[in-house]
Protein backbone atom coordinates (compact mmCIF):
# COMPACT_ATOMS: atom_id res chain seq x y z
CA UNK A 1 0.00 0.00 0.00
CA UNK A 2 1.26 3.54 -0.72
CA UNK A 3 1.85 5.92 2.17
CA UNK A 4 3.78 3.31 4.11
CA UNK A 5 5.69 4.39 7.17
CA UNK A 6 9.43 4.82 6.47
CA UNK A 7 11.80 2.51 8.36
CA UNK A 8 12.97 3.58 11.79
CA UNK A 9 16.26 5.48 11.88
CA UNK A 10 19.10 3.07 12.60
CA UNK A 11 21.21 5.60 14.51
CA UNK A 12 18.40 7.22 16.50
CA UNK A 13 19.78 8.37 19.86
CA UNK A 14 18.44 10.07 22.97
CA UNK A 15 15.19 12.06 22.98
CA UNK A 16 13.76 9.94 25.79
CA UNK A 17 11.67 12.80 27.16
CA UNK A 18 10.25 13.72 23.75
CA UNK A 19 9.52 10.08 22.93
CA UNK A 20 7.66 9.62 26.22
CA UNK A 21 5.65 12.82 25.75
CA UNK A 22 4.57 12.01 22.20
CA UNK A 23 3.80 8.40 23.05
CA UNK A 24 1.59 9.54 25.91
CA UNK A 25 -0.32 11.99 23.70
CA UNK A 26 -0.92 9.52 20.88
CA UNK A 27 -2.11 6.78 23.22
CA UNK A 28 -4.29 9.03 25.35
CA UNK A 29 -7.56 7.99 23.68
CA UNK A 30 -10.70 10.14 23.62
CA UNK A 31 -11.25 12.54 20.71
CA UNK A 32 -8.60 12.38 18.01
CA UNK A 33 -5.25 13.10 19.76
CA UNK A 34 -3.00 15.40 17.74
CA UNK A 35 0.70 15.90 18.49
CA UNK A 36 2.61 18.55 16.54
CA UNK A 37 6.41 18.52 16.54
CA UNK A 38 8.02 21.75 15.36
CA UNK A 39 11.60 22.97 15.21
CA UNK A 40 14.33 24.22 12.94
CA UNK A 41 15.43 22.34 9.86
CA UNK A 42 17.77 19.47 10.65
CA UNK A 43 16.77 19.14 14.31
CA UNK A 44 15.36 15.65 13.76
CA UNK A 45 11.58 16.12 13.68
CA UNK A 46 10.93 13.42 11.08
CA UNK A 47 13.38 10.98 12.69
CA UNK A 48 11.63 11.44 16.04
CA UNK A 49 8.14 11.14 14.57
CA UNK A 50 8.98 7.97 12.61
CA UNK A 51 10.66 6.45 15.67
CA UNK A 52 7.61 7.16 17.83
CA UNK A 53 5.25 5.87 15.14
CA UNK A 54 7.09 2.57 15.09
CA UNK A 55 7.04 2.42 18.88
CA UNK A 56 3.24 2.79 19.12
CA UNK A 57 2.12 1.09 15.91
CA UNK A 58 0.79 -1.97 17.76
CA UNK A 59 -1.76 0.28 19.47
CA UNK A 60 -3.23 1.14 16.07
CA UNK A 61 -4.67 -1.97 14.46
CA UNK A 62 -5.42 -0.11 11.23
CA UNK A 63 -1.73 0.60 10.86
CA UNK A 64 0.26 3.79 10.32
CA UNK A 65 -0.42 6.12 7.42
CA UNK A 66 2.52 8.30 6.33
CA UNK A 67 1.92 11.42 4.20
CA UNK A 68 4.76 13.67 3.02
CA UNK A 69 3.30 17.18 2.79
CA UNK A 70 6.49 18.65 1.25
CA UNK A 71 6.00 21.84 3.20
CA UNK A 72 9.44 23.24 2.36
CA UNK A 73 9.13 22.60 -1.39
CA UNK A 74 8.39 25.39 -3.85
CA UNK A 75 4.99 23.80 -4.30
CA UNK A 76 3.81 22.02 -1.16
CA UNK A 77 1.51 19.05 -1.59
CA UNK A 78 -2.11 20.13 -2.08
CA UNK A 79 -4.69 18.52 0.24
CA UNK A 80 -6.97 18.06 -2.77
CA UNK A 81 -4.46 15.85 -4.59
CA UNK A 82 -3.38 14.07 -1.40
CA UNK A 83 -6.96 13.15 -0.53
CA UNK A 84 -7.46 11.76 -4.02
CA UNK A 85 -4.40 9.57 -3.64
CA UNK A 86 -5.38 8.42 -0.17
CA UNK A 87 -8.90 7.50 -1.22
CA UNK A 88 -7.59 5.46 -4.14
CA UNK A 89 -5.16 3.76 -1.79
CA UNK A 90 -8.16 2.78 0.33
CA UNK A 91 -9.70 1.17 -2.76
CA UNK A 92 -12.06 3.94 -3.90
CA UNK A 93 -12.36 3.96 -7.67
CA UNK A 94 -14.63 6.99 -7.81
CA UNK A 95 -13.24 10.09 -6.15
CA UNK A 96 -15.35 13.26 -5.70
CA UNK A 97 -14.32 16.48 -7.43
CA UNK A 98 -14.84 18.87 -4.51
CA UNK A 99 -12.27 19.16 -1.72
CA UNK A 100 -14.94 19.10 0.98
CA UNK A 101 -16.45 15.91 -0.40
CA UNK A 102 -13.06 14.24 -0.63
CA UNK A 103 -12.29 15.19 2.97
CA UNK A 104 -15.65 13.86 4.14
CA UNK A 105 -15.16 10.56 2.31
CA UNK A 106 -11.63 10.28 3.73
CA UNK A 107 -12.98 10.72 7.25
CA UNK A 108 -15.59 8.05 6.63
CA UNK A 109 -12.85 5.67 5.48
CA UNK A 110 -10.96 6.24 8.72
CA UNK A 111 -14.06 5.88 10.89
CA UNK A 112 -13.95 2.56 12.68
CA UNK A 113 -10.25 2.07 11.94
CA UNK A 114 -7.58 2.65 14.53
CA UNK A 115 -4.95 4.45 12.46
CA UNK A 116 -1.94 6.57 13.22
CA UNK A 117 -1.72 9.35 10.64
CA UNK A 118 1.78 10.85 10.34
CA UNK A 119 1.69 14.13 8.41
CA UNK A 120 5.31 14.98 7.76
CA UNK A 121 6.75 18.41 6.85
CA UNK A 122 3.61 20.53 6.97
CA UNK A 123 3.69 24.08 5.67
CA UNK A 124 0.71 25.37 7.62
CA UNK A 125 -2.33 24.30 9.67
CA UNK A 126 -4.53 24.89 6.61
CA UNK A 127 -2.65 22.13 4.78
CA UNK A 128 -3.21 19.73 7.68
CA UNK A 129 -6.88 20.26 8.58
CA UNK A 130 -8.48 18.39 5.61
CA UNK A 131 -6.33 15.33 6.45
CA UNK A 132 -7.46 14.97 10.06
CA UNK A 133 -9.65 12.00 11.08
CA UNK A 134 -13.14 12.86 12.20
CA UNK A 135 -13.78 10.26 14.90
CA UNK A 136 -12.02 8.73 17.88
CA UNK A 137 -9.78 5.71 17.56
CA UNK A 138 -7.16 7.28 15.33
CA UNK A 139 -4.37 9.70 16.24
CA UNK A 140 -2.33 12.26 14.32
CA UNK A 141 1.35 13.15 14.48
CA UNK A 142 2.43 16.28 12.57
CA UNK A 143 5.93 17.61 11.92
CA UNK A 144 6.65 21.12 10.70
CA UNK A 145 9.16 23.93 10.81
CA UNK A 146 6.17 26.19 11.46
CA UNK A 147 4.68 26.43 14.92
CA UNK A 148 1.26 24.93 14.02
CA UNK A 149 -0.29 27.37 16.51
CA UNK A 150 -3.48 27.46 14.45
CA UNK A 151 -4.15 23.72 14.75
CA UNK A 152 -6.95 23.38 17.33
CA UNK A 153 -6.46 20.79 20.04
CA UNK A 154 -2.89 19.95 19.05
CA UNK A 155 -0.31 19.22 21.75
CA UNK A 156 2.79 21.08 20.59
CA UNK A 157 6.33 19.90 21.17
CA UNK A 158 9.14 22.34 20.40
CA UNK A 159 12.05 20.08 19.51
CA UNK A 160 15.44 21.40 20.54
CA UNK A 161 18.94 20.27 19.57
CA UNK A 162 20.57 17.22 21.14
CA UNK A 163 22.22 17.16 24.53
CA UNK A 164 26.03 17.06 24.20
CA UNK A 165 26.26 13.39 25.23
CA UNK A 166 23.52 12.49 22.71
CA UNK A 167 25.36 14.37 19.96
CA UNK A 168 28.58 12.50 20.75
CA UNK A 169 26.70 9.18 20.64
CA UNK A 170 25.33 10.10 17.22
CA UNK A 171 28.83 11.01 16.03
CA UNK A 172 30.07 7.63 17.26
CA UNK A 173 27.45 5.80 15.21
CA UNK A 174 28.65 7.50 12.01
CA UNK A 175 32.41 7.93 12.57
CA UNK A 176 33.13 4.96 14.85
CA UNK A 177 33.17 4.65 18.62
CA UNK A 178 36.91 3.92 18.86
CA UNK A 179 37.81 6.94 16.78
CA UNK A 180 35.65 9.22 18.88
CA UNK A 181 36.98 7.77 22.11
CA UNK A 182 40.56 8.43 20.95
CA UNK A 183 39.77 12.14 20.43
CA UNK A 184 37.08 12.75 23.03
CA UNK A 185 37.84 16.44 23.55
CA UNK A 186 37.96 17.08 19.80
CA UNK A 187 34.67 15.20 19.39
CA UNK A 188 33.02 17.48 21.95
CA UNK A 189 34.41 20.52 20.11
CA UNK A 190 33.08 19.14 16.84
CA UNK A 191 29.52 18.50 17.99
CA UNK A 192 29.53 21.95 19.62
CA UNK A 193 30.67 23.46 16.29
CA UNK A 194 27.69 21.61 14.75
CA UNK A 195 25.44 23.33 17.27
CA UNK A 196 24.37 19.85 18.50
CA UNK A 197 22.08 19.74 15.46
CA UNK A 198 21.45 16.10 14.47
CA UNK A 199 21.64 16.68 10.72
CA UNK A 200 24.96 18.51 11.08
CA UNK A 201 26.41 15.96 13.51
CA UNK A 202 25.40 13.11 11.21
CA UNK A 203 26.96 14.97 8.27
CA UNK A 204 30.17 15.54 10.23
CA UNK A 205 30.28 11.83 11.04
CA UNK A 206 29.86 10.93 7.36
CA UNK A 207 32.64 13.40 6.45
CA UNK A 208 34.96 11.72 8.93
CA UNK A 209 33.98 8.21 7.85
CA UNK A 210 34.97 9.09 4.28
CA UNK A 211 38.37 10.35 5.52
CA UNK A 212 39.62 7.76 8.00
CA UNK A 213 43.16 9.17 8.06
CA UNK A 214 42.14 12.67 9.18
CA UNK A 215 41.80 13.65 12.80
CA UNK A 216 38.52 14.80 14.26
CA UNK A 217 40.02 18.10 15.37
CA UNK A 218 40.78 18.94 11.72
CA UNK A 219 37.07 19.09 10.93
CA UNK A 220 36.31 20.91 14.17
CA UNK A 221 38.79 23.64 13.17
CA UNK A 222 37.29 23.96 9.70
CA UNK A 223 33.81 24.45 11.12
CA UNK A 224 35.11 26.92 13.70
CA UNK A 225 36.46 28.97 10.77
CA UNK A 226 33.01 29.03 9.17
CA UNK A 227 33.52 26.30 6.57
CA UNK A 228 29.86 25.34 6.24
CA UNK A 229 30.53 23.71 2.88
CA UNK A 230 31.80 20.73 4.86
CA UNK A 231 28.17 20.13 5.87
CA UNK A 232 26.30 20.19 2.54
CA UNK A 233 23.18 18.48 3.89
CA UNK A 234 22.76 21.19 6.55
CA UNK A 235 23.29 23.95 3.99
CA UNK A 236 20.70 22.41 1.66
CA UNK A 237 18.25 22.04 4.55
CA UNK A 238 18.63 25.67 5.63
CA UNK A 239 18.32 26.88 2.06
CA UNK A 240 14.86 25.33 1.76
CA UNK A 241 13.58 27.61 4.49
CA UNK A 242 15.53 30.65 3.31
CA UNK A 243 14.20 30.32 -0.23
CA UNK A 244 10.63 30.59 1.07
CA UNK A 245 11.24 34.07 2.49
CA UNK A 246 10.00 37.25 0.91
CA UNK A 247 12.48 39.97 0.02
CA UNK A 248 12.13 41.88 3.30
CA UNK A 249 12.33 38.76 5.44
CA UNK A 250 15.37 37.44 3.55
CA UNK A 251 17.13 40.78 3.96
CA UNK A 252 16.34 40.77 7.67
CA UNK A 253 17.60 37.21 8.05
CA UNK A 254 20.94 38.15 6.49
CA UNK A 255 21.45 41.41 8.36
CA UNK A 256 20.27 40.30 11.78
CA UNK A 257 23.06 37.74 11.85
CA UNK A 258 25.36 40.76 12.24
CA UNK A 259 23.54 41.75 15.44
CA UNK A 260 23.40 38.36 17.01
CA UNK A 261 25.54 37.49 19.98
CA UNK A 262 23.57 35.91 22.78
CA UNK A 263 20.46 37.40 21.18
CA UNK A 264 18.85 40.73 20.34
CA UNK A 265 15.71 42.66 21.17
CA UNK A 266 13.01 43.81 18.77
CA UNK A 267 14.27 47.37 19.23
CA UNK A 268 17.81 46.40 18.28
CA UNK A 269 16.53 44.47 15.27
CA UNK A 270 14.47 47.44 14.09
CA UNK A 271 17.49 49.74 14.43
CA UNK A 272 19.72 47.36 12.45
CA UNK A 273 17.11 46.99 9.72
CA UNK A 274 16.05 50.64 9.66
CA UNK A 275 12.43 49.68 10.36
CA UNK A 276 9.74 50.81 12.75
CA UNK A 277 9.22 48.50 15.74
CA UNK A 278 5.90 47.08 14.52
CA UNK A 279 7.28 46.15 11.10
CA UNK A 280 10.40 44.68 12.67
CA UNK A 281 8.25 42.67 15.06
CA UNK A 282 6.17 41.28 12.18
CA UNK A 283 9.32 40.16 10.34
CA UNK A 284 10.82 38.61 13.46
CA UNK A 285 7.62 36.66 14.08
CA UNK A 286 7.67 35.39 10.49
CA UNK A 287 11.27 34.19 10.88
CA UNK A 288 10.45 32.58 14.23
CA UNK A 289 7.35 30.87 12.80
CA UNK A 290 9.60 29.24 10.19
CA UNK A 291 12.12 28.26 12.88
CA UNK A 292 14.80 30.45 11.30
CA UNK A 293 14.97 32.39 14.56
CA UNK A 294 14.26 31.32 18.11
CA UNK A 295 12.08 33.43 20.36
CA UNK A 296 14.08 32.90 23.55
CA UNK A 297 12.18 35.39 25.76
CA UNK A 298 9.49 38.05 25.35
CA UNK A 299 10.73 40.63 22.85
CA UNK A 300 14.00 38.76 22.37
CA UNK A 301 15.35 36.49 19.61
CA UNK A 302 18.47 34.55 18.72
CA UNK A 303 19.96 32.42 15.96
CA UNK A 304 21.12 28.85 16.18
CA UNK A 305 24.90 29.02 15.61
CA UNK A 306 24.80 27.22 12.27
CA UNK A 307 21.83 29.23 11.02
CA UNK A 308 23.68 32.40 11.95
CA UNK A 309 26.71 31.20 9.99
CA UNK A 310 24.48 30.29 7.06
CA UNK A 311 22.94 33.79 7.17
CA UNK A 312 26.35 35.46 7.28
CA UNK A 313 27.34 33.51 4.17
CA UNK A 314 24.40 34.89 2.17
CA UNK A 315 25.26 37.73 -0.20
CA UNK A 316 25.03 41.20 1.30
CA UNK A 317 26.60 44.45 0.07
CA UNK A 318 29.17 46.22 2.23
CA UNK A 319 26.91 49.28 2.32
CA UNK A 320 24.05 47.19 3.71
CA UNK A 321 26.25 45.65 6.36
CA UNK A 322 27.79 48.94 7.49
CA UNK A 323 24.38 50.63 7.57
CA UNK A 324 22.97 47.81 9.70
CA UNK A 325 25.88 47.91 12.16
CA UNK A 326 25.69 51.70 12.39
CA UNK A 327 21.96 51.56 13.14
CA UNK A 328 22.57 48.93 15.79
CA UNK A 329 25.30 50.98 17.48
CA UNK A 330 23.15 54.11 17.41
CA UNK A 331 20.45 52.14 19.20
CA UNK A 332 22.83 50.85 21.86
CA UNK A 333 24.53 54.22 22.27
CA UNK A 334 21.28 56.06 22.94
CA UNK A 335 20.12 53.42 25.41
CA UNK A 336 23.53 53.17 27.13
CA UNK A 337 23.76 56.94 27.57
CA UNK A 338 20.34 56.99 29.22
CA UNK A 339 21.05 53.97 31.42
CA UNK A 340 24.42 55.24 32.62
CA UNK A 341 22.93 58.68 33.17
CA UNK A 342 20.23 57.22 35.41
CA UNK A 343 22.84 55.24 37.32
CA UNK A 344 24.77 58.49 37.74
CA UNK A 345 21.75 60.23 39.24
CA UNK A 346 20.18 61.87 36.18
CA UNK A 347 16.37 61.95 36.22
CA UNK A 348 14.42 59.86 33.70
CA UNK A 349 10.71 59.44 33.08
CA UNK A 350 11.30 56.07 31.43
CA UNK A 351 13.94 54.28 33.48
CA UNK A 352 14.49 53.56 37.15
CA UNK A 353 17.90 52.67 38.51
CA UNK A 354 16.82 49.05 38.79
CA UNK A 355 15.60 49.03 35.19
CA UNK A 356 18.86 50.61 34.00
CA UNK A 357 20.93 47.95 35.79
CA UNK A 358 18.71 45.20 34.38
CA UNK A 359 19.03 46.53 30.82
CA UNK A 360 22.82 46.70 31.06
CA UNK A 361 23.01 43.19 32.48
CA UNK A 362 20.78 41.70 29.77
CA UNK A 363 22.35 43.60 26.89
CA UNK A 364 26.04 43.71 27.82
CA UNK A 365 27.09 40.68 25.75
CA UNK A 366 25.02 41.86 22.79
CA UNK A 367 26.62 45.32 23.08
CA UNK A 368 30.15 43.89 23.17
CA UNK A 369 29.35 41.66 20.19
CA UNK A 370 28.13 44.72 18.26
CA UNK A 371 31.31 46.61 19.16
CA UNK A 372 33.45 43.72 17.89
CA UNK A 373 31.39 43.52 14.70
CA UNK A 374 31.80 47.26 14.04
CA UNK A 375 35.55 47.02 14.62
CA UNK A 376 36.00 44.05 12.30
CA UNK A 377 33.61 45.14 9.55
CA UNK A 378 35.50 46.98 6.76
CA UNK A 379 34.29 50.55 6.89
CA UNK A 380 32.36 49.90 10.11
CA UNK A 381 31.52 52.78 12.48
CA UNK A 382 34.64 52.56 14.60
CA UNK A 383 34.23 55.90 16.41
CA UNK A 384 30.75 54.88 17.56
CA UNK A 385 32.08 51.50 18.66
CA UNK A 386 34.83 53.12 20.72
CA UNK A 387 32.43 55.59 22.32
CA UNK A 388 29.98 52.82 23.21
CA UNK A 389 32.76 50.73 24.67
CA UNK A 390 33.98 53.63 26.77
CA UNK A 391 30.49 54.13 28.18
CA UNK A 392 29.63 50.56 29.05
CA UNK A 393 33.12 49.54 30.24
CA UNK A 394 32.53 51.67 33.34
CA UNK A 395 29.25 50.06 34.37
CA UNK A 396 28.91 46.51 33.06
CA UNK A 397 29.40 43.50 35.27
CA UNK A 398 33.05 42.66 34.64
CA UNK A 399 32.78 39.38 36.51
CA UNK A 400 30.12 38.21 34.07
CA UNK A 401 32.09 38.58 30.85
CA UNK A 402 35.68 39.76 31.43
CA UNK A 403 36.97 37.84 28.42
CA UNK A 404 34.33 39.36 26.15
CA UNK A 405 35.17 42.87 27.32
CA UNK A 406 38.86 42.23 26.79
CA UNK A 407 38.22 40.93 23.26
CA UNK A 408 36.12 43.98 22.39
CA UNK A 409 38.86 46.32 23.59
CA UNK A 410 41.46 44.46 21.53
CA UNK A 411 39.21 44.48 18.45
CA UNK A 412 38.78 48.27 18.63
CA UNK A 413 42.51 48.83 19.14
CA UNK A 414 43.40 46.55 16.24
CA UNK A 415 40.92 48.33 13.99
CA UNK A 416 42.28 51.76 14.85
CA UNK A 417 45.78 50.59 13.97
CA UNK A 418 44.58 49.15 10.66
CA UNK A 419 42.77 52.31 9.70
CA UNK A 420 45.49 54.64 10.96
CA UNK A 421 42.82 57.02 12.25
CA UNK A 422 43.99 59.92 14.42
CA UNK A 423 40.60 60.09 16.10
CA UNK A 424 40.64 56.35 16.48
CA UNK A 425 44.05 56.36 18.14
CA UNK A 426 42.82 59.01 20.57
CA UNK A 427 39.87 56.82 21.48
CA UNK A 428 42.20 53.85 21.89
CA UNK A 429 44.39 55.80 24.28
CA UNK A 430 41.34 56.60 26.38
CA UNK A 431 40.44 52.94 26.37
CA UNK A 432 43.99 52.05 27.41
CA UNK A 433 43.77 54.44 30.32
CA UNK A 434 40.30 53.30 31.41
CA UNK A 435 40.64 49.59 30.81
CA UNK A 436 40.70 47.50 33.93
CA UNK A 437 40.76 44.13 32.22
CA UNK A 438 44.40 43.92 31.11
Amino acid sequence: MPYRLPPDIGDFVGRSGAVAELTGVLQSGGPVPIAAVNGMGGVGKTALAVHVAHAVRRRFSGGPLYVDLRGMADRPAEPYALLGGLLRAFGRREVPDALEERAALYRSELAGRRMLVLLDDARSPAQVRPLLPGSSGSAVLVTSRATMAGLPGARRLDLDVLEPYEAVALLESAAGAERVAAERAAALDLVAACGFLPLAVRGAGAWLAARPSLRIDALARRLARGRMEELPAAVACFRLGYDLLGRDEARAFRLLALADGPGFSTGAAGAALGLRPQRADDILETLADLSLLESCAPDRYRFHDLLRLFALNRSCTREERVRAVRGLLDHYLAAAREATGVLGGAPSKRLTREAARAWLFVEQDAILTAVERAAREPGGPLAQAAELLLIVAQVIDREWSPGHLRNAVRAVRAATRRRASVAGFAEAEQLRADEAVR
